[in-house]
């Protein structure tokens, strides 16, 4: 069974990452066992969950 992916949009520019579609956001997808490590590498270097 393959693992399900989850999404994200980062905004670069603006250090913000969002689990909705965000203007000039880049579409991040992942397996969900990489998913969250990604994400919280990005906060811990300052981006901000919107």
């Amino acid at each position: 069974m393959k693992e399900a992916e989850k999404t994200a949009w980062i905004d670069e520019n603006n250090k913000i990452v969002s689990f909705h579609v965000i203007d000039n956001g880049k579409l991040i997808m992942k397996p969900e066992n990489q998913f969250w490590n990604f994400i919280f590498g990005l906060t811990n270097t300052g981006y901000r969950i919107l």
